[in-house]
């Protein structure tokens, strides 16, 4: 079985993102949607394939929907992910992750 790690960008998107929603719909909607993210990072960690190439932005990138926001990864040895940014489909990725991203 494969882990995972977030970078501090993620982990501040995920506090971002947590506390956005429960203002929003709830805290009932919020832990629904953390549930949802941390299903994808595991499924991600199993099938690390599965997101879509993204080498535009830097080359062994991947990406991966989920909800409303893409999560941006990439592959650290055999059987381990890193998240490196979970960002609102709408945002200009290549903005916001051309400050954190470096060569793996």
């Amino acid at each position: 079985m494969g882990t995972f790690t977030l970078t501090q960008k993620a982990k501040s998107d995920l506090k971002s993102i947590a506390a956005y929603t429960e203002r929003r719909w709830g805290r009932h909607q919020r832990r629904i949607y953390a549930r949802q993210f941390d299903d994808a990072f595991h499924m991600l960690t199993e099938t690390p394939g599965t997101g879509v190439e993204c080498g535009f932005i830097k080359s062994g990138y991947r990406k991966f929907p989920c909800s409303s926001h893409t999560i941006f990864y990439r592959s650290v040895g055999d059987t381990k992910i890193e998240i490196v940014r979970i960002l609102h489909k709408r945002m200009n990725a290549r903005v916001r992750l051309g400050g954190v991203l470096r060569q793996p």
